[in-house]
């Protein structure tokens, strides 16, 4: 299940909740250490997405980002959310293997300086989190069709297109720093894919056996339609093709590219059928991100907050600002999470 942007930032601030430190913070008796304030920056900083803000502003915001989360942890427990201890279990388990085994998990606690125990405490409240979510709030978060095209119907300029194409493609990769030699190999690959595609067979096929992007399992397509203007130095290429028709052998950085075009419509508005389940997990997120804020402010004003830092009774007192709440950082439209066409495919060529 794909949950909302607050859910996913709550659980990376839950995430650093039991560090060892120096406390900085009580929330009704529950501890924020010095710590747990370092990393919670880090977070915050990363969904700021170049919002610009003086280090009073960013503290001030890190501190009530903490106290929220504090508060949503609670909630959890007074609604006797719990987490089987297997599931904690297996999730480590997991991670342990991500990080390439029992050494390599063990050195990486250590440079973090924590423990298992740490981690597996950790680990609990995240999963707390998650299943409050899910549990008490998410269910309140339904968009019904008719919701859905009501918004649809009442923004139509969110859900406008320009020129796009359905494209597959076969890439002949560069490695980065590759001498004439491996230069002159890989194009050599693209030309004997491209003769075989000229002598008959399926665009697909030869994706599948030459290509070196992942998305060769597909047969090289790209998915969603993309924005011809995305394509930057492909661009002026691609217009004279056809639908139907494949290009020569193309250049950049990367290495050596052949794209068939699929299909190819004009400016326009993206239907309905197109985003609605896109436009569905968006509004359903927005209800879920309300109600979690819901949650926070109904029981941020009855909390009782110590400050056991100078810094942080001072940042705490200061004004707020202009700046919008972390947990929200940067708001999308609806048509720039449910229509993916209007965004290049993550599979397109980049600009070298």
């Amino acid at each position: 299940m794909r949950l909302s942007r607050s859910v996913v930032f709550l659980a990376a601030l839950t995430a650093s909740a039991a560090f060892a430190g120096k406390p900085v913070l009580r929330v009704n008796g529950d501890e924020i250490t010095d710590v747990d304030l370092k990393l919670a920056q880090r977070a915050i900083a990363s969904q700021m997405q170049g919002v610009q803000a003086n280090e009073t502003a960013l503290l001030r915001q890190t501190i009530e980002q903490l106290i929220g989360r504090t508060l949503i942890l609670q909630a959890a427990r007074e609604a006797k959310v719990s987490v089987d201890p297997k599931e904690v279990a297996a999730s480590i388990e997991h991670q342990r293997k991500q990080m390439g085994g029992a050494e390599a998990f063990s050195k990486a606690l250590a440079q973090a300086g924590l423990t298992e125990q740490d981690l597996t405490r950790m680990e609990q409240d995240r999963m707390m989190v998650q299943k409050y979510v899910e549990s008490e709030l998410l269910s309140k978060a339904g968009a019904g069709e008719q919701e859905v095209r009501a918004y649809y119907d009442g923004h139509p300029e969110e859900f406008k297109h320009e020129q796009q194409v359905k494209l597959r493609m076969i890439v002949a990769q560069v490695p980065q720093g590759a001498d004439q030699a491996q230069q002159d190999a890989a194009k050599g690959r693209a030309e004997a894919a491209l003769k075989r595609i000229l002598a008959g067979e399926d665009f697909a096929k030869v994706a599948t056996d030459a290509s070196d992007h992942p998305n060769k399992a597909n047969g090289g397509a790209l998915g969603n339609w993309v924005r011809e203007a995305a394509l930057t130095e492909f661009e002026s290429t691609l217009k004279g093709v056809k639908v139907g028709g494949v290009t020569d052998v193309l250049k950049n950085q990367q290495g050596f590219f052949i794209f068939k075009v699929e299909d190819r419509r004009a400016p326009g508005l993206t239907s309905f059928d197109e985003v609605k389940d896109n436009l569905t997990t968006f509004l359903k997120n927005r209800k879920l991100d309300d109600s979690i804020r819901l949650v926070i402010s109904t029981r941020r004003p009855k909390a009782k907050v110590e400050t056991l830092n100078p810094a942080i009774k001072a940042a705490m007192e200061s004004p707020a600002g202009d700046q919008k709440p972390a947990a929200g950082a940067t708001t999308q439209t609806p048509a720039a999470q449910a229509t993916a066409a209007a965004k290049p495919s993550p599979d397109a060529p980049k600009k070298p």
